[in-house]
């Protein structure tokens, strides 16, 4: 069947059906996206072949002139947009700060951020605006070495960015704000530098790594957004989806331990996406019994690929007990594979658990039908989650 893309579910944060829907007809399937076909990658088998072959491309998606080009995520200067060696080289570079003996030194720093947002809330609440948001922008700008002082500057230009019912005019001027900005602080961190990983790109760029100007800024806007912006809404929705589900909420509760697997099945389960970056073919390729021609798009379908029922059994039930041999596809696979991936991870699991041990009588204030959810382009996420213990 032809389908059609972006689905028109955009506020439900636990499932899709219209993908769960073509999922159930074939793994992958042809849809209209804006002026343009795509082929959509739905099953878990069909995404992972996709974001880990190289014949599906970034760079290829990212050239001028693409019409499924989104304004932000596909600037050809970004790490994600790059394949090969040149991806290779910058990923090497960035990733230094998300190792995991750098998130374990991180991680006592995280919990103290915590506990302090905690200690200042009422017992009304909103968890977005006290906890969610905070976080992992604190947390973010520490580990690159931004002052804390510029960071409300820096989620405004991001929330702008990525939502849907910005003119192309304001897009512009948060990009021009936001860059300008982005080269005042190379300049800062030239003329001082510290232990944050931006001074080690900017030494990098100094000292020859062949990394220009423009990748360094870009890719530091890129590390800016991706580092807290997904964080931010994936930690709202976690939290709401574990107070949709009190049984799981109580199980958590009574068995701390489980705050890993209950970290990645709340990834699996409660999208912040439906789909990552279009890839294009370099060449003729089959995918799950489909023949794809060279210069063919292609977009995996997270969200579908998490609910594969091939793979999860049951996979519209919340468990934070399953247990099975597939790793959900949340921070993607493959050459890129999210940076920031332990980071995120031990954020919320620091989080997600500080809440749940501190508020054993956590309840939404509002009704469900009540809660308002961010007009974005790219991240599905909250308005407020209001909370009362």
């Amino acid at each position: 069947m032809q389908a059609t893309f972006p689905f028109s579910t955009p506020h439900h944060l636990d499932n899709e059906p219209e993908a769960e829907a073509l999922l159930a007809q074939a793994p992958v399937v042809l849809a209209t996206m804006g002026p343009a076909n795509v082929w959509l990658a739905l099953s878990y088998k069909a995404v992972r072949q996709v974001l880990s072959d190289s014949r599906f491309s970034r760079e290829a998606a990212t050239r001028p002139g693409n019409p499924l080009q989104l304004s932000v995520a596909s600037d050809p200067l970004l790490v994600s947009s790059l394949d090969g060696e040149r991806h290779a080289r910058l990923r090497k570079l960035m990733s230094q700060a998300f190792s995991p003996r750098m998130v374990d030194q991180l991680e006592p720093r995280v919990q103290s951020i915590v506990d302090s947002l905690l200690d200042s809330l009422d017992p009304t609440a909103d968890l977005v605006a006290g906890l969610c948001a905070p976080l992992p922008l604190m947390v973010i700008c520490e580990l690159l070495g931004v002052p804390y002082s510029e960071a409300e500057a820096i989620r405004g230009w991001t929330r702008r960015l990525f939502v849907t019912n910005i003119t192309p005019e304001e897009l512009r001027a948060a990009q021009g704000e936001m860059q300008d900005w982005l080269a005042d602080l190379v300049r800062r961190k030239r003329a001082r530098p510290d232990d944050g990983l931006i001074s080690a790109m900017v030494a990098a760029n100094d000292e020859g790594d062949h990394l220009t100007e423009p990748e360094l800024l870009a890719n530091l806007e890129g590390l800016l957004i991706a580092g807290h912006e997904t964080t931010v809404n994936q930690l709202g929705n976690s939290l709401l989806t574990l107070l949709r589900h009190p049984d799981q909420l109580a199980l958590l509760r009574s068995s701390p331990d489980l705050i890993g697997p209950a970290v990645d099945e709340l990834l699996r389960y409660s999208r912040l996406f439906t789909s990552t970056e279009v890839r294009v073919t370099t060449e003729p390729v089959e995918l799950e019994g489909v023949e794809l021609g060279a210069g063919e798009p292609v977009l995996p379908v997270i969200v579908a690929a998490n609910r594969d029922p091939g793979v999860y059994p049951d996979p519209g039930r919340l468990d934070i007990t399953r247990e099975g041999p597939a790793a959900h596809l949340a921070f993607g696979h493959g050459p890129h594979f999210c940076l920031g991936a332990i980071l995120a991870r031990r954020e919320m699991r620091v989080a997600i658990g500080s809440v749940v041990n501190r508020y054993p009588k956590l309840r939404l204030a509002v009704d469900e039908s009540e809660l308002t959810y961010v007009p974005e382009l790219v991240f599905r996420g909250l308005q407020a989650l209001p909370v009362i213990w």
